[in-house]
Parts: C-alpha cells; structure tokens; sequence
C-alpha cells in the first residue's frame, strides 16, 4: 500500500444547540487550508461522538440545522486537490441513538445505564449485540455509498463488560458464568472482533479501514495509527514504546498529535509550533508518519494561523520524503512483551535506551528474533510456551539476553538449563525497599547500597564471579507493628543472595530497574543497564558524545542510511511537560555509526559533513543542530 504522509484528524463532536451551525464552513475553503498546508490525507467527520451524521442520511440522525451535504461536499473538494479522505465515525459512542433506544444500550455490573463523569464521553454507549449492532452496520454501507469515502476510521472501540438483555441471554445460550467477570469481559472481547470483521466486510477493497481502541493484534487494519498527546493520560513516554511495536506489524504507522495544550476538545488550547514539530520529529526518529489532530468550531470552521503553521512544518518535512519514502527503522536490541500487552516497564525501557542512543523494537513471541543482537525481558514478561521456545533458540544462536525479575521463572523455578547452570531459584520477594551493591564502582558511581524500588525474586550466583551485584537487605521491611510506621529503612547487610548476575551469554537482574525507571528516574539503575549491554554487546550501532536529553536513531535502505539527530526535549513545567522552542546542539559533537561510508551529506540541502572511516566505523563531526537534522550516509 502507498505510504500515508502528512495527514490530518479532524474530531467534530457537536453538541446540539449550536444556533449559528456552519456559518463559516465553506466546503472549498476548507479544503484549500488544507492544500495549502501540504495535507495529503485527513480524518474528516461522518458520525460523531454524539451521534449526529453529517451528511444527508436515511438511517443516521442528521445534525439539527445542518446545511447542504457536507461531509461529501468535502469530500469532493479535497478529491480536486489530491487529498484523500477518511470517513470517521464512533462506533463505540453514540449518544443521541442511545438516548432514544435505552434497551440496545450497554449496562454495567450495577445495572446502570448511566454512569460515571456524565460532563465526560463515556457516560453511556449502544450494546453491539442489541440492534444497535446492525444499525451500526447500516450506516457504514450509507456512508461509502452515499460519500464515496477513501476509507474509515472507526472510533472508540474500547472494551466494556455489558450486562443488557441481548448480551446476557447470548452468553447463558453459550453457556458463560455471567457471575465470572473475567469471562463476561472476555465475550465482549469477541463480540467487538466480530463487529470489526463484519466491518471490515463492508469496506470496499483497496478502502482504508482502521479500528481505534482494539489491540493491533486482535484485527486487520489497513494502517496503524499510534495516538499520543503530550497530556491527556498520555505524556511523551507513551509514543515511543507503541511506535516501537507498531512498526512491527505495519509498515504504514501514522502517529496522530494534535494541537490542543491539554487534551482533545480543548478548543482554546494550542501548544504551538514548535512543540508540534518535536511530534514530527520524534515521528521522523521512529521511521513512522504523522498526523496532526484538531477540533474544528461548528460555526467558525478552521483557525487559519494553526494551518499556516502546520504548513511551515509540513513544507519542511516533506523535503525529506526522496530519501524517507523507501527507509526502514534499524535496530539492535529486541525488547521483548507478551502480545500486544503492555506497562510502565515498556515506557522505562523504551526512555533508557532512547537516552543511550541504542535502537530498539519491541517484539513479542509470534515474530522474529533472529535479526538482533540482544534481547530484553523485562520483569512482567510472562514465560510462555512459545516464548520460552524463541528464547532458547536465540541463546543457543548466540544473541545476548538480559532477564528482569520474574521473566526468566516459570511455575516451578527457571525454565532454561542455561539459566538453571548458573543461577540457583530460592523463591519470590515482594519488598519494594531492598537494595543492590555493585562489586565494582566507576568515578560516577558511589560505593554504596541503591535502592531497587521494587520486588523481584531471590537468586544466588553457584559461581561467586557471575556476581555483579549482591543483595542487601534492609533491617526491616515496611509495616505497621501497632505502635510505629516502619517507613525508615535503611539498608543493613548483604544477605546471601544475588542481585545482578553476568555471564558471556547473558545477564539476571532480580528485580525490574524499567518500571522503577519510569517511575523513580533511578539515573544508577540505566548506568547498571548500559554496563550490562556493553558487556554482552560491545559493538553498537551509534556510538557519541551526545547528551542523554539528546536523541540519535538510523533508518536506512539497501543504498544508504539516515542518520535522525534531535536536540529539542520536552521540558517539565508544573503537571506537564512542554516544548516552547527548539533545544540547540552546538558544533563538534562526533557521532560514530557502525559501518563504512563514502560520503555524509546534511539533508536535504546534501552539503559535504566532515567524516572519516575507522576500524570499520564512520566518524561523523556534525554541525550546530537546532531541533532536529537529518543526514545521509552513502554506502
């Protein structure tokens, strides 16, 4: 499929009431905004959230006062310039249909209807099981018929235990303990699958079809959006990890930022552009596309200053495009989930090694691990069949693991022979205030007890020289015994066991240092993670001096590589984290890459970078960089 490039969401949840609906909207205005700032594709409203079409339909419920036929109006226009068009429509939300059919709506373990933030979205939804599924169904048909659409994106598919009529009576037919949550949430699982492959039906070949809110693995989309705003329950740790994954089981990933400064629907927020760019850039580093989301007034349409500046950015990067088109993120180290499962662990991980400048995807069991040098379990990593199998394989082919926690323990103990020949099991610890000691301190490390932060499993090293690091424990755990709080609890003694085992093949961590990662910003936790990486893999792909706020990754095709430098860097400001101008690199900073090229050039300008070849590496002195800069290595 052709790439999907600078694209656009647009959400249009509009409530009833607007007086003066539409009373700036010009289809062909609006797609000229759109031209103008280089959009190749947008997200554009056929059924909001509120339930409301917006177009002519015979099924929906029109928006009340709506002009003309507006989303194929649009349709049309954008069509003229080159812009293709994505129908939205929410299908786990639609409050007007549910409102006038409470029996086809969703109800929840207490029996209501109703429930949670009613000033929210998610106060009340329609039961896909009740007749709401084919009314659902039906209004997609309308849609592509009627609108002529290049695809769908369908909204809000979240996953919710329904205890309606149809849904109860279908799961006692099947024979599910209706008393078993679990249960009752893993039919509603099927049930959204199965309205997604009837969907999928629908849709016309060779039509875009995305399934927001479902697991990537659970359906067949067209493409992969990864949605991420800096605030809104997100943050900048959130984009990383899932883009990392993405690219894994797609190579058409759009990462979908938006302007708003505090979350979707935030009319009056917008955090400006040069923090939309950082998104763009972090995009460019990931080897993804993007997508920038916007809320458009009912009756105003499109704020102009925010396209003149998606413009500016859309311009610039795509200049980019010649040499980005036909590259593919390049990695060393395979962080390693379970199916599509993922945790705060995958966010430390994914921020400790995008500061160590390593590349990186996250892999789960059903891929291939052949391609990397070494792989990471971390501690909630559950040791499978199927894993445990690929796991093995790559220990006897020679790529380097390193173990967290629980990921290498199975039900009785280590499951691997070659963990078992090294490491003797002695059970769980859920203490959250044990230490390690480092046998060997560097200058920016202290000779003293650090924190875990949190539980892991009791080791011992059969061979003391495996021992990194030992455990120490604390004199005593935290706890109430009636008369104090034990919240002091300073480190005592070692007692026996091991912290941090190293071997040739692989390394043991005992607890997890990525989820205290996260969640501490334990700056000795990532240098006892690069020690152990450079013992296992001492050649890198990037090697620099570049500070840890700074970010390099490689992507690269069968004739050259890319080399994505970025300096910008989210700053801390109260709750949020923010980027009001552009982080500068000065000059002379000496990036070596793995490999031997002939030439660097800075994109997309192609000026000559000073480089020379070492021991099989080329040394590259890069210029002044402010923000981001791109540079072509040729083979």
């Amino acid at each position: 499929m052709e790439k999907l490039k600078r694209a656009l969401h647009i959400d249009f949840h509009t409530m009833p009431g607007i007086h003066d609906f539409m009373r700036e909207i010009d289809p062909a205005d609006f797609a000229e905004t759109l031209s103008d700032a280089h959009i190749t594709l947008v997200n554009l409203f056929a059924q909001c959230n509120i339930g409301f079409s917006y177009y002519k339909t015979d099924i929906g419920i029109p928006y009340p006062g709506m002009k003309g036929d507006m989303l194929p109006d649009m349709i049309c226009e954008c069509h003229k310039r080159g812009i293709k068009v994505v129908a939205y429509i929410n299908v786990g939300l639609n409050h007007e249909y549910a409102r006038k059919n409470y029996g086809n709506c969703r109800i929840n373990s207490e029996g209501k209807v109703i429930f949670g933030d009613t000033s929210g979205n998610f106060f009340r939804a329609p039961c896909y099981n009740s007749e709401y599924g084919e009314y659902l169904l039906s209004v997609i048909r309308e849609i592509f018929e009627k609108c002529q659409p290049d695809g769908i994106f369908c909204d809000c598919m979240f996953n919710m235990a329904c205890y309606c009529n149809s849904c109860t009576e279908k799961m006692i037919s099947e024979g599910i303990d209706i008393k078993n949550g679990s249960a009752v949430y893993e039919f509603q699982h099927k049930t959204m699958k199965d309205i997604c492959r009837k969907i999928k039906d629908i849709v016309p070949a060779g039509k875009l079809c995305y399934f927001n809110g479902m697991e990537w693995t659970d359906v067949e989309n067209s493409h992969l959006e990864v949605e991420c705003l800096p605030s809104g329950g997100w943050g900048y740790d959130y984009f990383i990890p899932r883009s990392a994954y993405a690219r894994m089981l797609s190579d058409n990933v759009i990462y979908m930022t938006g302007r708003f400064q505090a979350s979707w629907g935030d009319f009056g927020g917008y955090k400006g552009l040069h923090s939309l760019e950082n998104d763009i850039q972090d995009a460019m580093l990931q080897g993804t596309q993007f997508s920038v989301g916007d809320h458009m007034h009912p009756a105003e349409g499109l704020v102009d200053d925010i396209y003149r500046d998606i413009g500016k950015i859309y311009r610039k990067y795509e200049k980019y495009e010649r040499w980005t088109d036909g590259c593919k993120y390049i990695s060393e180290i395979g962080i390693v989930i379970n199916r599509g499962n993922f945790t705060n662990s995958h966010k430390g991980v994914s921020r400790m090694l995008s500061e160590l400048k390593y590349g990186f995807d996250i892999i789960d069991e059903t891929m291939d691990f052949s391609k990397y040098r070494l792989l990471l379990i971390p501690d909630d990593t559950v040791p499978n069949d199927a894993l445990r199998k690929k796991l093995k394989d790559a220990n006897k082919n020679g790529i380097k693991l390193i173990f967290c926690g629980r990921s290498g323990v199975g039900k009785d103990g280590f499951w691997a022979d070659f963990i078992k020949d090294v490491v003797e099991f002695k059970g769980y610890d859920d203490t959250d205030n044990g230490y390690y000691k480092l046998k060997e301190t560097s200058e920016d490390t202290a000779d003293m007890p650090y924190s875990m932060y949190t539980g892991g499993i009791l080791m011992t090293a059969k061979d003391k020289k495996d021992e990194l690091a030992s455990r120490v424990k604390p004199y005593f755990k935290k706890h109430w015994d009636g008369l104090q709080g034990y919240f002091y609890t300073p480190p005592e003694c070692e007692d026996g066991y091991s912290a941090v085992i190293l071997r040739p093949d692989f390394a043991y961590i005992s607890f997890d240092p990525f989820v205290s990662y996260f969640s501490e910003a334990a700056y000795f936790h990532k240098k006892l993670v690069a020690k152990l990486i450079s013992a296992l893999m001492p050649t890198r792909l990037i090697e620099c001096d570049l500070p840890s706020t700074s970010r390099a990754t490689l992507t690269g095709c069968d004739n050259y590589r890319l080399l994505h430098i970025k300096a910008t860097y989210p700053e801390p400001r109260g709750k949020v984290n923010i980027v009001e101008e552009p982080g500068v690199l000065p000059a002379r900073h000496i990036v070596s890459v793995e490999g031997e090229f002939r030439s660097v050039k800075h994109l997309p300008g192609e000026n000559e970078v000073m480089s020379k070849i070492k021991d099989g590496r080329t040394e590259i002195t890069l210029p002044q960089i402010s923000g981001y800069d791109m540079f072509c290595l040729y083979k």
